[in-house]
């Protein structure tokens, strides 16, 4: 009997799971979080790591064009953040964290740009909308080209949406859509896994919960970009199923998002929860931990990884294959299926932490 499994891991569990290189710590590293969200509370994340059994890290909250902050955002909720912080604040405990704090929905460029401009190394994004509804593209491919000029690596979530990229497919309009900035060609997009168990054994497939209205990876084809080199050159062409056309495809990653696969604390209670959300974050402490240890040999950062990592991916063991399940948003919606190699659910699937860290660590 198959049957799906949350296990409530801690993020340090999950990097373990992942065979992350843990004997570093992301000292000396500066990792950027990206936060739209409602205000944070550093007494409660204290007491939020303390019940993770982890040292506080050094965080701290920048506010980036506070004016235009509401007090109605100031009320919403900051799970999101909080996720995102704990996720790489576990992994990467003598990081520098900064969590860059703009108006929802208008500051995420304004955000991703300090953030760049503050020099951190790694900057983590858990916030996006469908392309088709996104009115900041212009602006954000601007920062998120600098970014690259600068050396910073951007890891941004595909979406919990689906294929419609809508969380209620009652309001989507019947065609695969994926989000922005994780369609962009600047960044590193993070899709979605679960676990299932089948006799006694877990397997990692595609994350799709839809039937149970929890939500399912975004991944699919660009409608505004086309391919890239580095999808180009690794043999990826993955037709829209809208359009037949060939485009960007994400995400380029993934690991475990679905609600329940990911324990976190919150006002010093566990919650349980997931998302692509976890991933972005999950591959950002990652990238921090590689930089550490490419610092310790005198070399630069990783920066952007994509055109490397797209070359290492299509010649070495370096992930593992995702190969069951799709992201369709209903059963009859149009989606993407997970196949052998690469595809527009996993991308090139889930890391085999100690072959890829040794891998990035070697570049020169």
């Amino acid at each position: 009997m198959v049957k799906e499994t949350y296990p409530g891991l801690l993020p340090m569990q999950i990097a373990k799971h992942y065979g992350f290189p843990l004997q570093y710590t992301g000292k000396e590293q500066s990792i950027a979080i990206i936060s739209l969200g409602g205000e944070i509370n550093m007494d409660e994340l204290k007491k939020d790591f303390q019940a993770m059994r982890v040292p506080m890290p050094d965080i701290k909250v920048v506010l980036v064009e506070p004016e235009s902050i509401t007090t109605e955002q100031n009320q919403m909720p900051s799970g999101e953040t909080h996720l995102d912080v704990e996720v790489i604040g576990s992994i990467c405990p003598e990081a520098k964290i900064t969590i860059y704090r703009g108006p929802n929905p208008s500051g995420l460029a304004a955000a991703v740009k300090k953030a760049v401009a503050d020099k951190n190394s790694v900057i983590s994004i858990s916030w996006g909308a469908s392309e088709i509804s996104s009115d900041h593209n212009s602006e954000m491919e601007s920062v998120l080209e600098n970014a690259i000029k600068e050396g910073v690596t951007v890891c941004v979530s595909a979406g919990d949406g689906g294929s419609s990229d809508s969380r209620n497919v009652a309001d989507a309009d019947g065609k695969a859509h994926v989000g922005y900035p994780a369609s962009s060609h600047h960044v590193l997009a993070c899709g979605g896994t679960e676990l299932l168990m089948k006799n006694g054994e877990r397997s990692e497939v595609v994350w799709n919960n839809s039937n149970i209205g929890r939500g399912a990876t975004g991944g699919g084809v660009s409608q505004l970009f086309g391919l890239p080199s580095w999808q180009s050159s690794a043999g990826i062409k993955i037709p829209s199923i809208n359009t037949g056309k060939i485009g960007r495809v994400i995400p380029d990653v993934a690991g475990l998002a679905a609600g329940g696969d990911w324990k976190i604390y919150q006002s010093d209670k566990a919650v349980l929860i997931g998302g692509t959300s976890a991933v972005a974050p999950l591959w950002a402490s990652l990238i921090a931990l590689i930089n550490e240890a490419r610092a310790e040999s005198g070399k630069s950062q990783l920066g952007f990884v994509n055109e490397r990592l797209y070359d290492l991916a299509a010649n070495g063991d370096l992930f593992t294959d995702i190969t069951i399940g799709n992201n369709k948003s209903a059963p009859n919606y149009p989606g993407y299926d997970a196949t052998s190699g690469f595809d527009a659910c996993s991308g090139w699937g889930t890391p085999i932490g100690s072959k890829l860290f040794e891998a990035l660590t070697k570049l020169e």
